[in-house]
């Protein structure tokens, strides 16, 4: 599904959010703390950095890895809904009326494909894809290690078995096999841990703090 299709989902959702404050308002309550999720929908970690800049146009800010699903399989992030996103959301759309339908996005150059990022909006694109980065690897990161041995041993075990190679020849070349892939994902786990360290480099000297206090995700 297209960015287009994420970003209608987000701005349906600001319309209901809308309404929950207009009756909150008129009852006397405080307004809620209102947010959107999603897992990333796309392969590409920079095309979902696109979209929470987009996001940040209407109001909708990345805040990170939603708390209580931080140690999921597969990660939640979190747009946190800012005090001004009804001016912010009301001006995008006066400026980018047609985002919808193929339209130009905020932020982004004129031609529909491919998507890139105008100069002014580039910087901000790539710190969001550092923190996205950070918090996506980190997550990947705190999955214990063991189950994937698991599953890749009973995969090589699986597949000399279908091919009718279960005898000693085909057992050594399944533990190989497996042994190589162990191999594979424990540096894959060590190259997430240094792209981590770089991440943070960077949003550092850019005076950002990533990821934020707990207390300050939760709201």
């Amino acid at each position: 599904m297209g960015l287009r299709h994420h970003l209608k989902k987000l701005l349906d959702k600001a319309d209901e959010d809308n309404q929950t404050i207009s009756e909150f308002t008129s009852s006397g309550f405080t307004q809620p703390d209102l947010y959107y999720t999603t897992e990333i929908p796309w392969p590409s970690i920079w095309s979902f950095a696109k979209f929470a800049y987009i996001a940040e146009q209407y109001g909708y800010r990345y805040a990170g890895l939603q708390p209580d699903m931080a140690d999921a399989g597969r990660p939640t992030f979190i747009f946190r809904r800012t005090p001004d996103a009804l001016i912010r959301a009301e001006r995008t759309r006066a400026q980018y009326p047609r985002a919808l339908e193929g339209g130009q996005l905020p932020g982004m150059r004129a031609w529909r494909f491919p998507l890139l990022p105008q100069p002014r909006s580039r910087p901000d694109v790539r710190l969001l894809h550092a923190r996205i980065k950070v918090d996506y690897f980190s997550t990947l990161g705190r999955q214990q290690m063991r189950p994937w041995f698991i599953r890749i041993a009973a995969v090589c075990l699986v597949v000399i078995i279908v091919n009718g190679q279960f005898n000693a020849s085909g057992l050594r070349l399944a533990a190989g096999v497996a042994v190589g892939l162990g191999v594979l994902v424990a540096t894959s786990r060590i190259f997430m841990r240094r792209r981590i360290i770089a991440y943070r480099k960077k949003l550092e000297q850019a005076g950002i703090n990533w990821p934020p206090p707990t207390d300050q995700v939760s709201g």
